[in-house]
């Protein structure tokens, strides 16, 4: 079991974000789900949106924290629980979420 697969394990109600989102209280500018891993995997990831494919590639970069501190700075990132694994959210320019139907998770 991986260390994140373990933290979840322990910790039901939680979600992955990148460290500048779940420690550093930087905004989600990206959010996805995903198929959950084990039980308790909430399946939600949050990104700011900025991160590069070498810093997501570390997963030093990560923590795992609750969903309620990655939404703090956007609520309305707290809306798309109700979405399908796979599907994929992003800020525009107004500042709200729409689809992001060009993203997809790296493996």
């Amino acid at each position: 079991m991986s260390l994140f697969a373990a933290t979840f394990s322990a910790a039901p109600g939680r979600c992955m974000a990148f460290k500048t989102v779940g420690k550093g209280g930087a905004p989600v500018g990206l959010t996805y789900r995903k198929e959950p891993v084990f039980e308790q995997d909430s399946d939600r990831r949050f990104f700011s949106g900025d991160e590069t494919d070498e810093l997501t590639a570390d997963s030093a970069n990560f923590t795992v924290c609750g969903i309620s501190s990655s939404t703090r700075s956007r609520p309305a990132v707290a809306e798309r629980p109700a979405q399908p694994a796979g599907t994929a959210w992003k800020t525009g320019r107004n500042g709200k979420f729409h689809p992001a139907a060009d993203w997809r998770p790296q493996d």
